[in-house]
């Protein structure tokens, strides 16, 4: 792994040119096979079971959708179905509030900062931005027989072998005198304390990471522009160009394999 400004290849634990913050920031490369069983080898040496599961399922969860720590911390356990030798959850989308400025004379919207209205020519100086939020859910379906469904469904079995089942398939604890904990049945993580618990088992992975190495994966298998609108249908993306920068971010390393491969296939026939 290259870190950009020191320009070393090493742990970040030992890297001197720059802090480790900067490398997690500057890193390039998505999360390989090994890097993610070590994180998921890390959270399996947390003592407490409920605890040392939970952070498996998550990591998992995280690996196999790419979601955003709010949306993945805000499933409920009822969202969360098994059935046609499928792992299905529904996620409730975090998307970006829209800010415009209305019209008051012809109603037509307009950006925030417009001084005038573009439809009549009204002037929009003194009238206040408002914003639309859409709430959108959207299910996931992963086949059973990936060697990574299997750590979130027994987890799941836990859950719902407590005397109390949460609501949510990521309930929060709190501490009790610093000794113990009591699992909060109606309280989810918040997004903060999903980040928090990525960054406790690794100090090179960062939970938008995820994101970026399910991005890449769809780009590995089908670098066409086909493979950037299944990028934006996996990753739920409002914008196709963010599908588009997936494409032009890790098509590279794809036609570089291929050239490579190529070279390797042509010397053995020499």
């Amino acid at each position: 792994m290259t870190f950009p400004r020191c320009g070393k290849i090493r742990s970040y634990a030992d890297c001197e040119g720059c802090s480790r913050e900067d490398c997690r920031k500057n890193r390039r490369d998505v999360i390989e096979a090994k890097e993610f069983q070590t994180t998921v080898n890390q959270a399996g040496l947390i003592k407490d079971k409920f605890l040392q599961m939970r952070s498996v399922a998550l990591l998992c969860l995280l690996r196999l959708t790419g979601k955003r720590r709010g949306e993945i911390a805000t499933v409920r356990l009822d969202d969360v179905k098994i059935e046609n030798h499928l792992l299905s959850v529904t996620f409730s989308l975090e998307k970006k509030k829209r800010h415009f400025k209305r019209c008051p004379a012809c109603n037509e919207k307009n950006t925030s900062r417009a001084m005038f209205c573009k439809e009549c020519g009204v002037s929009l100086e003194t009238v206040e931005p408002q914003s639309t939020h859409k709430d959108t859910r959207a299910t996931k379906d992963i086949p059973l027989n990936d060697p990574l469904t299997q750590p979130i469904v027994k987890y799941i079995e836990l859950l719902k072998e407590r005397p109390t089942i949460p609501k949510f398939l990521f309930p929060s604890t709190k501490s009790v005198f610093g000794q113990s904990y009591v699992i909060l049945s109606d309280e989810h993580l918040k997004g903060r304390q999903v980040f928090n618990l990525i960054r406790n088992l690794s100090s090179e992975i960062w939970v938008h990471l995820f994101r970026e190495t399910v991005g890449a994966d769809i780009i590995k298998k089908d670098a066409s522009i086909v493979g950037a609108f299944r990028v934006q249908r996996r990753l739920d993306l409002e914008d196709m160009k963010t599908g588009l920068r997936y494409l032009a971010r890790y098509a590279n390393d794809v036609i570089m394999r291929s050239e490579l491969e190529a070279a390797q296939s042509t010397e053995v026939k020499t």
